[in-house]
């Protein structure tokens, strides 16, 4: 019998305490809790008058160039003074460390943990134009970031293309046949724009209301970098508005968000009218994720009903963007 393989494990926080005292030097840690998985393993830990989040990466969703790039990158917002939570770095002086897992060489990286909390589902219009204005600052300062690491190219082959080829063995033939044909016309829209600096470049991949904490000085920290690559600027905004398309007010905050951004990077005519369509992409992308991490999720949270209300969801968007917008 072969010996079994790991998709995933995860280590306790008594573990995590002793690699965080031997890698960095903090003031003594009081407490070291699992947070929250996501994509990787979080870990919540205090000292005595500071917060820090340990980020343990799956090497089955990220490569270690991956994460290399997006803490790079980090560090190089970070230096630019943007409020950012980039990573600490070790007594080795590395911005990450290696453990060893069942499933092989996992990397994990600390950061400071963001001073205040995210706004989730209860974020205002008055939340939307200072994250429209963050982003823009973002966007300016990574037009100069160089690099030798490869980047993701958030393009069209991959948020779309490979993203229903994922979706696929997950839907009936019903959901097969809509979403061919929802390709196939997000594919003869597809707006024409320039790989130009302008227009084009660093996206953090991921904007929403839980990536970023807010504080009572109405401060904004980003953090989770994760989705991070290169791509049009307007897919970075129409997948912010498509993480809150349950929101109450989401035209207000959409707009709020739009408004604010354009006073630090105004966007072309040709930039706006794309938002909608990289509304609808985006929110095929994150269906995709899903599917990807399916044996990290569980089948029991991806069966036909989570897939139905999905299909049911684009099949409004495609109401209200694509045919409104186009």
């Amino acid at each position: 019998m072969k010996s079994p393989t790991y998709v995933y494990s995860r280590i306790s926080s008594d573990s995590v305490c002793n690699l965080i005292t031997w890698h960095y030097d903090l003031t003594i840690i009081i407490k070291c809790n699992f947070y929250v998985s996501g994509l990787h393993d979080n870990y919540l830990i205090e000292t005595i008058n500071k917060k820090y989040i340990l980020r343990i990466y799956r090497n089955d969703w990220r490569s270690k160039q991956d994460v290399a790039f997006e803490l790079e990158l980090l560090n190089f917002i970070d230096d630019k003074a943007a409020a950012v939570c980039a990573p600490l770095i070790t007594k080795t002086k590395h911005n990450s460390f290696t453990i060893d897992s069942p499933e092989g060489k996992r990397l994990a990286a600390l950061f400071p943990y963001a001073d205040g909390v995210s706004p989730g589902k209860e974020m205002t219009v008055e939340q939307g134009f200072l994250l429209g204005k963050s982003i823009a600052h973002l966007h300016n300062i990574t037009d100069t970031f160089e690099t030798d690491l490869p980047g993701r190219i958030l393009d069209i082959t991959y948020l779309l293309d490979e993203s229903v080829i994922a979706i696929n063995p997950f839907l009936d033939e019903k959901g097969k046949k809509y979403l061919s044909s929802l390709q196939s016309v997000l594919h003869d829209i597809a707006p024409s724009l320039q790989k130009k600096p302008e227009v084009y470049g660093i996206c953090i991949g991921d904007v929403n209301p839980t990536n970023f904490h807010i504080n009572s000085k109405n401060h904004i920290t980003l953090f989770d970098f994760d989705q991070c690559g290169y791509g049009f600027r307007t897919f970075e905004i129409g997948k912010f508005i498509s993480s809150i398309h349950t929101a109450n007010k989401k035209h207000e905050i959409s707009q709020s968000f739009l408004d604010a951004y354009q006073t630090v990077r105004q966007l072309s005519d040709e930039e706006v009218s794309a938002i909608p369509y990289y509304e609808l992409i985006s929110f095929i992308w994150v269906m995709a994720i899903h599917a990807y991490n399916s044996e990290y999720i569980g089948h029991k949270y991806l069966q036909k009903t989570f897939w139905d209300k999905r299909i049911e969801v684009l099949k409004a968007l495609q109401k209200t963007v694509v045919i409104a917008q186009y």
